[in-house]
């Protein structure tokens, strides 16, 4: 799991490298047999290369170590 302060990259680009200020959950709008879906989990990313801020589906992002 993604928590603050991780220092992550997004998969699909992997030079944004940076740390992760906020997690937020929004509703993904999806509905199904059963109901409707989870709300999706995004994070917030200072850059380190410029300082600024890209938010991404949490599911998007590896941890660097």
């Amino acid at each position: 799991m993604i928590k603050i302060n991780d220092k992550v990259h997004p998969v699909f680009n992997m030079g944004q490298v940076g740390r992760v200020v906020e997690v937020r959950f929004a509703p993904t709008g999806m509905h199904m047999i059963g109901g409707t879906a989870q709300q999706r989990m995004y994070v917030t990313i200072k850059l380190d290369k410029d300082g600024s801020l890209v938010e991404v589906p949490a599911d998007e992002t590896m941890r660097c170590d």
